[in-house]
């Protein structure tokens, strides 16, 4: 069966509206190698077409490789560690040796040392009942990651494949991608975009005689801000550079705005920071907390910007949790979006979409 090199979708030549069209033209061509007309559109003009790929049957891809019994590298993305991991991990796999890999660190600003992101990962794994053979904190724009996972895959796979298992847009292919240029010294050839479920099957990438990568479809994750955003905006809060920490210092009966995602309400408590990582196109507003609730509606198609009126519909409604922080420094975690570190002490309400995984801990930096 013919399968596209860029998201491992079988080719068909019927319905363009389906995963895997190619026009028959095109396959008569290409037999050998070749991109569905999705993955070449994303490719060549990072424009998604309107393909269903509802049909995914995540649970059937599991099963088969929890019968392999092989290594699993299980991506999350560090900056949303809550919002990517998978809670029935080793439920999944309980005979497959699993490697839990905290990708995208290099989204964090240049003076967060490693090692304080690596115990935090520990910390995070043993709070949550996790068992993995090991856990890396890495960077796929990195070489010496890269070669560190490497060095511990060969080490320890039990068998030719190992496969990259999370949930969407962790990374995943990225990370395979870079691999394999690592090894072979060419581009991996994975379609990589900010849609939401890429990957639509298994795709191998044979590094060497003895070891073949595979890219899983990732988990969909609709706890993420991103799972609910049109494709523009999608890219928009998607980041490729270290964030730079945007610092509000606000007291009591103030209220700060991360675009129209959300509003922090400074309920009370002593005059503190507020340290606000989130990609530089959502809009940061510091309002009186009298006006906090009228700005929202006022501004919420213009200053605020994003999401958009479809996008807050699916979104679904606003609703309001409190929090107490300090006097240890917290984070205010919103899926997909980013973090709030809280430096001080005092309570905060939050108004945020239902649909947004919203949580506090301690603060990861």
């Amino acid at each position: 069966m013919n399968k596209c090199r860029g998201c491992g979708a079988a080719v068909q030549t019927v319905d363009p509206t389906r995963r895997g069209y190619v026009r028959a033209d095109v396959l008569e061509k290409r037999s050998e190698s070749f991109y569905c007309e999705r993955c070449y559109n994303l490719i060549h003009y990072n424009r998604p077409l309107p393909i269903d790929v509802s049909d995914v049957d995540m649970q059937a891809f599991i099963k088969e490789v929890a019968k392999s019994k092989s290594l699993i590298v299980n991506v999350v993305d560090v900056f949303d560690l809550e919002g990517t991991y998978v809670p029935g991990l080793n439920r999944y796999f309980p005979n497959n040796p699993i490697f839990f890999v905290a990708n995208k660190f290099d989204l964090f600003p240049q003076s967060v040392k490693r090692g304080r992101i690596e115990n935090y990962v520990r910390e995070f794994l043993k709070e949550k009942g996790l068992s993995v053979s090991a856990a890396l904190v890495l960077s796929s724009r990195r070489r010496d990651d890269l070669d560190e996972l490497l060095a511990l895959i060969r080490a320890r796979k039990t068998g030719a494949e190992t496969y990259f298992f999370g949930t969407t847009n962790v990374g995943k292919s990225t990370l395979i991608n870079a691999l394999v240029g690592r090894v072979k010294k060419t581009p991996g050839e994975i379609t990589v975009s900010g849609v939401i479920g890429t990957t639509l099957d298994f795709i191998k990438a044979e590094l060497e005689p003895d070891l073949t990568l595979i890219d899983m479809p990732g988990i969909v994750n609709d706890s993420q801000a991103t799972y609910y955003l049109d494709f523009d905006n999608q890219k928009k809060l998607v980041g490729k550079k270290p964030l730079r920490p945007r610092v509000y210092q606000l007291d009591p009966g103030q209220a700060l705005f991360l675009g129209g995602f959300c509003y922090l309400k400074f309920i009370s408590g002593q005059s503190s920071s507020f340290v606000v990582y989130v990609s530089p196109a959502v809009p940061v507003h510091r309002v009186k907390l009298t006006n906090a609730d009228g700005f929202y509606e006022r501004h919420r198609d213009d200053l605020l910007e994003i999401p958009t009126p479809a996008e807050r519909k699916r979104l679904g409604n606003m609703i309001t949790r409190e929090f107490a922080f300090g006097p240890e420094k917290s984070d205010i975690a919103i899926s997909g979006l980013g973090f709030v570190t809280l430096v001080g002490e005092g309570r905060v309400a939050i108004t945020c979409f239902e649909k947004i995984r919203l949580g506090i801990r301690k603060a990861i930096i």
